[in-house]
Protein backbone atom coordinates (compact mmCIF):
# COMPACT_ATOMS: atom_id res chain seq x y z
CA UNK A 1 0.00 0.00 0.00
CA UNK A 2 1.39 3.40 -0.90
CA UNK A 3 2.31 5.62 2.01
CA UNK A 4 -0.28 8.26 1.22
CA UNK A 5 -2.98 5.63 0.82
CA UNK A 6 -2.14 4.17 4.21
CA UNK A 7 -2.26 7.58 5.86
CA UNK A 8 -5.65 8.36 4.34
CA UNK A 9 -7.07 5.02 5.45
CA UNK A 10 -5.56 5.45 8.90
CA UNK A 11 -7.15 8.88 9.17
CA UNK A 12 -10.45 7.34 8.14
CA UNK A 13 -10.19 4.66 10.82
CA UNK A 14 -9.42 7.26 13.46
CA UNK A 15 -12.41 9.28 12.29
CA UNK A 16 -14.63 6.22 12.67
CA UNK A 17 -13.30 5.45 16.13
CA UNK A 18 -12.93 9.07 17.34
CA UNK A 19 -16.28 9.38 19.20
CA UNK A 20 -15.26 6.44 21.42
CA UNK A 21 -11.73 7.70 22.12
CA UNK A 22 -10.49 10.08 24.75
CA UNK A 23 -8.14 12.79 23.56
CA UNK A 24 -5.15 11.11 25.21
CA UNK A 25 -5.82 7.89 23.30
CA UNK A 26 -5.72 9.32 19.79
CA UNK A 27 -1.91 9.55 19.61
CA UNK A 28 -1.58 6.00 20.90
CA UNK A 29 -3.97 4.75 18.21
CA UNK A 30 -1.99 6.55 15.54
CA UNK A 31 1.26 5.00 16.84
CA UNK A 32 -0.24 1.51 16.78
CA UNK A 33 -1.52 1.98 13.22
CA UNK A 34 1.88 3.15 12.04
CA UNK A 35 3.61 0.19 13.60
CA UNK A 36 1.00 -2.39 12.61
CA UNK A 37 -0.46 -1.51 9.18
CA UNK A 38 -2.08 -4.96 8.99
CA UNK A 39 -4.72 -3.56 11.35
CA UNK A 40 -5.76 -1.18 8.59
CA UNK A 41 -6.17 -4.01 6.10
CA UNK A 42 -8.25 -6.02 8.56
CA UNK A 43 -10.45 -2.99 9.26
CA UNK A 44 -11.04 -2.50 5.54
CA UNK A 45 -12.09 -6.13 5.22
CA UNK A 46 -14.52 -5.81 8.11
CA UNK A 47 -15.83 -2.26 7.57
CA UNK A 48 -14.97 -1.57 3.94
CA UNK A 49 -18.02 0.55 2.94
CA UNK A 50 -17.82 2.75 6.04
CA UNK A 51 -14.07 3.26 5.65
CA UNK A 52 -14.39 4.10 1.96
CA UNK A 53 -17.15 6.60 2.68
CA UNK A 54 -14.95 8.41 5.18
CA UNK A 55 -12.03 8.34 2.73
CA UNK A 56 -14.16 9.82 -0.04
CA UNK A 57 -15.58 12.51 2.25
CA UNK A 58 -12.10 13.39 3.50
CA UNK A 59 -10.73 13.55 -0.06
CA UNK A 60 -13.56 15.79 -1.24
CA UNK A 61 -13.10 18.09 1.73
CA UNK A 62 -9.36 18.29 1.10
CA UNK A 63 -9.93 19.04 -2.59
CA UNK A 64 -12.30 21.88 -1.73
CA UNK A 65 -9.75 23.31 0.69
CA UNK A 66 -7.10 23.24 -2.03
CA UNK A 67 -9.45 24.91 -4.53
CA UNK A 68 -10.29 27.65 -2.01
CA UNK A 69 -6.61 28.26 -1.34
CA UNK A 70 -5.78 28.42 -5.06
CA UNK A 71 -8.67 30.81 -5.68
CA UNK A 72 -7.60 33.12 -2.86
CA UNK A 73 -4.03 33.18 -4.24
CA UNK A 74 -5.32 33.92 -7.74
CA UNK A 75 -7.43 36.82 -6.48
CA UNK A 76 -4.26 38.40 -5.12
CA UNK A 77 -2.71 38.30 -8.63
CA UNK A 78 -5.72 38.55 -10.97
CA UNK A 79 -5.66 38.06 -14.70
CA UNK A 80 -6.75 41.10 -16.68
CA UNK A 81 -8.85 40.21 -19.72
CA UNK A 82 -9.64 42.86 -22.30
CA UNK A 83 -13.20 44.09 -21.77
CA UNK A 84 -13.87 46.41 -24.67
CA UNK A 85 -17.24 48.19 -25.06
CA UNK A 86 -19.97 46.34 -26.93
CA UNK A 87 -19.37 42.92 -25.41
CA UNK A 88 -22.39 40.78 -24.67
CA UNK A 89 -22.96 40.98 -20.92
CA UNK A 90 -25.54 40.50 -18.21
CA UNK A 91 -25.76 42.51 -15.00
CA UNK A 92 -24.72 46.07 -14.14
CA UNK A 93 -21.40 47.33 -15.45
CA UNK A 94 -20.42 48.60 -12.01
CA UNK A 95 -21.11 45.31 -10.21
CA UNK A 96 -18.52 44.44 -7.53
CA UNK A 97 -17.95 41.02 -9.12
CA UNK A 98 -17.34 40.52 -12.84
CA UNK A 99 -17.36 37.00 -14.25
CA UNK A 100 -15.68 36.62 -17.63
CA UNK A 101 -16.71 33.38 -19.30
CA UNK A 102 -14.65 31.70 -22.03
CA UNK A 103 -16.89 29.30 -23.89
CA UNK A 104 -17.18 27.10 -26.97
CA UNK A 105 -20.66 26.78 -28.48
CA UNK A 106 -20.02 23.14 -29.34
CA UNK A 107 -18.69 22.14 -25.91
CA UNK A 108 -21.17 20.02 -23.95
CA UNK A 109 -19.87 21.25 -20.60
CA UNK A 110 -20.15 24.87 -21.77
CA UNK A 111 -23.85 24.24 -22.35
CA UNK A 112 -24.20 23.03 -18.77
CA UNK A 113 -22.17 25.92 -17.36
CA UNK A 114 -24.13 28.53 -19.31
CA UNK A 115 -27.31 27.78 -17.41
CA UNK A 116 -25.46 27.71 -14.10
CA UNK A 117 -23.80 31.08 -14.45
CA UNK A 118 -26.94 32.76 -15.77
CA UNK A 119 -28.85 31.44 -12.75
CA UNK A 120 -26.16 32.92 -10.52
CA UNK A 121 -26.54 36.31 -12.22
CA UNK A 122 -30.32 36.13 -11.73
CA UNK A 123 -29.80 35.32 -8.05
CA UNK A 124 -27.48 38.32 -7.61
CA UNK A 125 -28.75 40.92 -10.10
CA UNK A 126 -27.02 43.90 -8.47
CA UNK A 127 -23.78 42.28 -7.38
CA UNK A 128 -22.57 40.29 -10.38
CA UNK A 129 -21.88 40.91 -14.03
CA UNK A 130 -21.24 38.28 -16.71
CA UNK A 131 -19.16 39.06 -19.80
CA UNK A 132 -19.18 36.40 -22.51
CA UNK A 133 -16.01 35.65 -24.48
CA UNK A 134 -15.08 32.92 -26.91
CA UNK A 135 -12.68 29.99 -26.84
CA UNK A 136 -13.66 28.62 -30.24
CA UNK A 137 -11.40 25.94 -31.69
CA UNK A 138 -13.39 24.35 -34.54
CA UNK A 139 -14.83 25.67 -37.80
CA UNK A 140 -18.47 25.56 -36.75
CA UNK A 141 -17.63 26.75 -33.24
CA UNK A 142 -16.06 29.83 -34.79
CA UNK A 143 -19.06 30.34 -37.07
CA UNK A 144 -21.46 30.13 -34.12
CA UNK A 145 -19.34 32.65 -32.23
CA UNK A 146 -19.41 35.09 -35.15
CA UNK A 147 -23.18 34.69 -35.45
CA UNK A 148 -23.48 35.45 -31.74
CA UNK A 149 -21.44 38.63 -32.08
CA UNK A 150 -23.39 39.72 -35.18
CA UNK A 151 -26.73 39.17 -33.45
CA UNK A 152 -25.46 41.09 -30.41
CA UNK A 153 -25.12 44.13 -32.66
CA UNK A 154 -28.85 43.87 -33.42
CA UNK A 155 -30.29 42.86 -30.06
CA UNK A 156 -28.32 41.47 -27.10
CA UNK A 157 -31.42 39.70 -25.76
CA UNK A 158 -31.73 37.79 -29.03
CA UNK A 159 -28.03 36.94 -28.84
CA UNK A 160 -28.57 35.24 -25.47
CA UNK A 161 -31.59 33.41 -26.90
CA UNK A 162 -29.44 32.34 -29.85
CA UNK A 163 -26.86 30.98 -27.40
CA UNK A 164 -29.46 28.86 -25.60
CA UNK A 165 -30.73 27.44 -28.88
CA UNK A 166 -27.24 26.59 -30.14
CA UNK A 167 -26.39 24.80 -26.91
CA UNK A 168 -29.66 22.87 -27.20
CA UNK A 169 -28.83 21.86 -30.80
CA UNK A 170 -25.10 21.30 -30.60
CA UNK A 171 -25.18 18.08 -32.61
CA UNK A 172 -27.07 19.72 -35.48
CA UNK A 173 -24.78 22.76 -35.49
CA UNK A 174 -21.71 20.54 -35.40
CA UNK A 175 -22.90 18.55 -38.42
CA UNK A 176 -24.59 21.23 -40.54
CA UNK A 177 -23.05 24.53 -39.49
CA UNK A 178 -24.52 27.61 -41.16
CA UNK A 179 -27.70 25.83 -42.21
CA UNK A 180 -28.72 25.35 -38.57
CA UNK A 181 -27.28 28.66 -37.40
CA UNK A 182 -29.37 30.52 -39.97
CA UNK A 183 -32.47 28.56 -38.96
CA UNK A 184 -31.93 29.40 -35.29
CA UNK A 185 -31.44 33.09 -36.10
CA UNK A 186 -34.67 33.07 -38.09
CA UNK A 187 -36.58 31.35 -35.29
CA UNK A 188 -35.63 34.02 -32.76
CA UNK A 189 -36.62 36.87 -35.09
CA UNK A 190 -33.25 38.23 -36.20
CA UNK A 191 -33.21 40.62 -39.18
CA UNK A 192 -31.81 38.23 -41.80
CA UNK A 193 -30.64 40.92 -44.22
CA UNK A 194 -28.71 42.83 -41.58
CA UNK A 195 -27.32 39.59 -40.17
CA UNK A 196 -25.95 38.60 -43.57
CA UNK A 197 -24.12 41.91 -43.81
CA UNK A 198 -22.83 41.86 -40.23
CA UNK A 199 -21.47 38.35 -40.61
CA UNK A 200 -19.01 39.78 -43.13
CA UNK A 201 -17.59 42.30 -40.67
CA UNK A 202 -13.94 41.52 -40.16
CA UNK A 203 -13.86 42.96 -36.65
CA UNK A 204 -16.29 40.28 -35.45
CA UNK A 205 -14.12 37.44 -36.71
CA UNK A 206 -11.08 39.23 -35.28
CA UNK A 207 -12.81 39.44 -31.89
CA UNK A 208 -13.36 35.67 -31.80
CA UNK A 209 -9.73 35.06 -32.74
CA UNK A 210 -8.52 37.55 -30.11
CA UNK A 211 -10.69 35.96 -27.39
CA UNK A 212 -9.36 32.50 -28.17
CA UNK A 213 -5.77 33.74 -28.21
CA UNK A 214 -6.30 35.51 -24.90
CA UNK A 215 -7.62 32.31 -23.31
CA UNK A 216 -4.62 30.36 -24.56
CA UNK A 217 -2.21 33.07 -23.43
CA UNK A 218 -3.70 32.74 -19.94
CA UNK A 219 -2.77 29.06 -20.10
CA UNK A 220 -6.29 27.69 -20.45
CA UNK A 221 -6.60 24.42 -22.33
CA UNK A 222 -10.26 23.45 -22.00
CA UNK A 223 -13.70 24.99 -21.72
CA UNK A 224 -15.53 26.44 -19.96
CA UNK A 225 -13.34 28.73 -17.88
CA UNK A 226 -14.52 31.60 -15.72
CA UNK A 227 -12.51 34.53 -14.43
CA UNK A 228 -14.15 35.71 -11.21
CA UNK A 229 -12.66 39.14 -10.66
CA UNK A 230 -9.64 37.82 -12.51
CA UNK A 231 -9.28 34.52 -10.63
CA UNK A 232 -9.77 31.43 -12.80
CA UNK A 233 -12.41 28.79 -12.10
CA UNK A 234 -12.15 25.90 -14.54
CA UNK A 235 -14.93 23.62 -15.69
CA UNK A 236 -18.69 23.36 -15.28
CA UNK A 237 -18.59 23.71 -11.51
CA UNK A 238 -21.80 23.42 -9.42
CA UNK A 239 -23.58 26.63 -8.61
CA UNK A 240 -22.79 26.37 -4.88
CA UNK A 241 -19.06 26.40 -5.64
CA UNK A 242 -19.44 29.37 -7.98
CA UNK A 243 -21.56 31.16 -5.38
CA UNK A 244 -18.84 30.62 -2.79
CA UNK A 245 -16.11 32.01 -5.04
CA UNK A 246 -18.25 35.01 -5.94
CA UNK A 247 -18.74 35.70 -2.24
CA UNK A 248 -15.00 35.52 -1.60
CA UNK A 249 -14.31 37.82 -4.56
CA UNK A 250 -16.89 40.35 -3.36
CA UNK A 251 -15.26 40.52 0.07
CA UNK A 252 -11.81 40.89 -1.45
CA UNK A 253 -12.89 43.88 -3.52
CA UNK A 254 -12.49 44.66 -7.25
CA UNK A 255 -9.33 43.57 -9.04
CA UNK A 256 -6.78 45.99 -10.45
CA UNK A 257 -7.86 47.48 -13.77
CA UNK A 258 -6.26 46.21 -16.96
CA UNK A 259 -3.94 48.66 -18.69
Amino acid sequence: MRKWSFLVVAAALISLARPALADDDVDRVRKVLREHPEIVLEAIRQQGPAVLEVIETTARSRQKELERARFAQALAKPMNPVLEPGRASLGPQGAPVTIVEYSDFLCHFCGQASGTVKTLIQNHPQDTRLVFKHFATGKNSVRAAIYFEAITLQDPKKAWAFMDSVFARQKDVSEKGDEILEAIAKDIGVDAKRLAEDLKRKELADRVVADTKEARDFGFEGTPVFLVNGAPVRGAVPIDILEEFVGVAAKAGPPAKSQ
